[in-house]
């Protein structure tokens, strides 16, 4: 992106406004113009290389065009102090846009100036003297004449900036609309125009992405420090800030991630084909509500490929509620302490294919202890533990159970 080089601006509150009763040097002044216009322009030629050819992508009589009317606009502020200067602010201006559109930054037009007005003031200071002006009046034209190129240069900064951020608004609002496609769950019918808006946008489509879901963001005080990377598309105005990130498995991106959101908790949904986007991104505000709830743990960031088995789980809670009621009645019934003893042995003995030893090793109790509480099992389900159904549903309830235990 191209750079704006800042222009020294006259210290607050100068009076760039010429003293009255220079209407005799400017009438001296005005048959100069023509060749002092030449004389400038073939100058910034030999000075600034940027100007030295029309390849490089400025015209030649432009620039003739616009330092002839710089001149003709000093003249006559000098002639009329009060004269409108909507013509020359325009001027100026469309030359500071022209230079972003084109790609550059500011430093050639500014060398630009700073030549004209040395040129410039080269061509007064001889005239004066041939007139035999007093050093009062050549001492004002020539404050005069560096605050004038001071001023212009200015108002061709505003235009640069102007520029840039007209162009910044509209990518940043054709990538909002990019994003909201991305998610708009119905992309076998807006393909086309995803990939319209991605080239109107400047987003090379990529072969996977990942949400990232990001907690606790206040929009209107922060932003995204620097690292996070152009490609990453982002709507951080909406009550759940999201983002997505292109090739989210390429090295560097989740610690890119990390530094831009510093000390916010985030999750970042899993790689998918950017058909599945809308997915990862859901994925990863799933498994942010579970972090508040305390059922993930999440130093900084939580990553949803390490915990499908706890979304798949909590996802489908009223599900697991109606099949808790079906098959752990028997449990509920008992006493706090004891029902959590039988819980555990069942889901090591669920786990491991029900040898007493290898669920002994897995709670640290002796075996004998796992053989009477099977026992005790066997009491309260007889046949039922023998049905693979069963054992698949229990197995589903009682892990469900361990991860919302401490909720």
């Amino acid at each position: 992106m191209p750079q704006v080089t800042t222009v020294r601006r006259a210290p607050a509150g100068r009076d760039r406004t010429p003293l009255p009763g220079l209407t005799s040097e400017v009438a001296r002044l005005r048959p100069e113009l023509p060749s002092l216009a030449e004389e400038i322009g073939a100058e910034i030629r030999h000075s600034v290389a940027e100007f030295d050819h029309p390849c490089r992508g400025r015209d030649q009589g432009d620039l003739r065009s616009v330092v002839e009317q710089a001149l003709e606009r000093f003249v006559d502020r000098a002639a009329d102090p009060p004269a409108p200067r909507d013509h020359e602010i325009k001027v100026f201006r469309d030359l500071g846009r022209g230079e972003y559109r084109a790609g550059r930054d500011l430093a050639a037009l500014q060398a630009a100036y700073r030549v004209a007005a040395r040129v410039g003031w080269r061509r007064i200071a001889e005239v004066g003297r041939r007139a035999g002006w007093p050093a009062e009046r050549m001492s004002l034209l020539a404050e005069m004449v560096f605050a004038y190129v001071e001023e212009i240069a200015e108002y061709s900064v505003q235009g640069y900036a102007q520029a840039r951020q007209s162009t910044t608004d509209r990518l940043k609002s054709l990538r909002r609309r990019l994003f909201e496609l991305v998610l708009s769950e119905d992309q076998a019918t807006s393909g086309e125009a995803l990939a319209d808006l991605a080239r109107e946008a400047d987003w090379r489509l990529p072969a996977t992405v990942a949400g990232v879901a990001i907690a606790d963001w206040d929009a209107g005080a922060g932003r995204l420090a620097p690292a996070i990377g152009p490609d990453v598309l982002m709507d951080l105005e909406r009550p759940d800030p999201r983002l997505l990130v292109p090739d989210p498995d390429a090295p560097g991106r989740q610690d890119m991630l990390a530094r831009a959101l510093r000390d916010t908790p985030f999750a970042i949904g899993p790689s998918v084909s950017l058909a599945e986007a809308a997915l990862s991104v859901r994925l990863a505000g799933q498994a942010l509500s579970l972090v508040r709830r305390g059922v993930i743990r999440c130093d900084h960031y939580v990553r949803c490929s390490d915990e499908l088995s706890t979304l798949l789980l909590s996802h489908n809670e009223d599900v697991i509620r109606l099949m808790t009621a079906r098959r752990y009645g028997p449990l509920a019934a008992l006493k706090p302490q004891q029902r959590d003893r039988l819980d555990e042995t069942l889901l090591a003995w669920l786990a491991s294919g029900g040898r007493a030893p290898e669920i002994a090793a897995r709670l640290h109790v002796h075996a004998q202890t796992v053989r009477y509480r099977m026992r005790r099992l066997q009491e309260l389900f007889g046949d039922e533990m023998n049905d693979p159904d069963w054992k698949f549903e229990m197995e589903i309830v009682l892990r469900t159970k361990l991860l919302l235990k401490d909720e």
